[in-house]
């Protein structure tokens, strides 16, 4: 990561683990005890006072792994608690470290804690800067060089979703995408679609509700009042477009009011095509 490459001289140590297949907390505490203690001959009786001794940067990823699937954004699976209360603890107490937590979605009491203007700031990714994403196109030996912004602005940098798709146009176009292009009416999904089932599967049916409503609005939208025909309370709408935000597919445009939601461009197609 080039973040990591900017910033390591600035920790006493940098810790990776994935959460692809979660451990328990407990294993995890375990790992990250006897990481420290081969390289201190003084251990520390608790984790946070090895992260107030020395500057840690510790990076956690895949976390959406910890929480629950059709549910509201952000609530942990019975197993994996103790990893909301160590979170907690992190943002409420004094020390020198950095945690990173790579996610599909927000935890519920962190969002609420960066909202009490705690240390704490959630940053969703946008996409690859121009020169970056063209450099994914360049690789795989795309044609048509001036309508590489095309390409970019529609798969909104994401540097997966440009790998892939890039690799179909080599496929069925040798690599020209002037004739990938042609058809400007539809956005073609391919082997995208498994990715976005993967993020339609983790939503709670509130949550699919309301983006069957956003992706048939095809705008950005004020939600109040509320749209009486989802079929779903005031509360239940504004929490499932909440959660959608958090899980990063709906984007919040400031107007002088508040804000407009708009669903991401290209889950909204691949919902509207699972609605037809």
């Amino acid at each position: 990561m080039i973040l990591i490459q900017d910033i390591q001289t600035e920790f006493d140590y940098i810790i990776w683990r994935s959460l692809g297949n979660p451990p328990s907390f407990s294993t995890l505490q375990t790992d990250l005890y006897q990481f420290f203690s081969q390289s201190q001959p003084k251990p520390c009786s608790t984790l946070i006072e090895y992260l107030r001794s020395f500057r840690c940067l510790i990076i956690l990823d895949d976390v959406q792994n910890l929480f629950k699937s059709g549910e509201i954004a952000g609530q942990y699976l019975a197993e994996y608690e103790e990893y909301g209360k160590f979170f907690k603890q992190l943002a409420t107490s004094s020390h020198s470290s950095c945690v990173i937590l790579l996610s599909w979605e927000n935890a519920r009491e962190l969002a609420t804690l960066e909202a009490e203007k705690r240390p704490l700031r959630s940053l969703h990714i946008p996409g690859l800067e121009a020169e970056s994403a063209k450099q994914i196109i360049k690789d795989k030996g795309l044609q048509d060089e001036t309508q590489w912004e095309e390409l970019i602005r529609l798969y909104q940098g994401h540097p997966c979703w440009l790998n892939i798709i890039a690799s179909t146009i080599l496929e069925l176009f040798n690599g020209n995408l002037s004739l990938f292009l042609s058809n400007p009416t539809e956005l073609f999904l391919g082997d995208l679609e498994p990715l976005l089932l993967a993020h339609l599967e983790r939503l709670s049916e509130v949550e699919k509700t309301v983006s069957g409503w956003l992706a048939g609005q095809g705008e950005a939208v004020e939600i109040s009042p509320h749209p009486a025909e989802t079929g779903l309370s005031k509360s239940e709408f504004w929490q499932g477009v909440q959660s959608l935000a958090r899980r990063g597919l709906v984007e919040k445009l400031p107007v002088e009011s508040g804000y407009r939601f708009l669903l991401n461009p290209v889950f909204q197609h691949y919902i509207q095509s699972q609605l037809t």
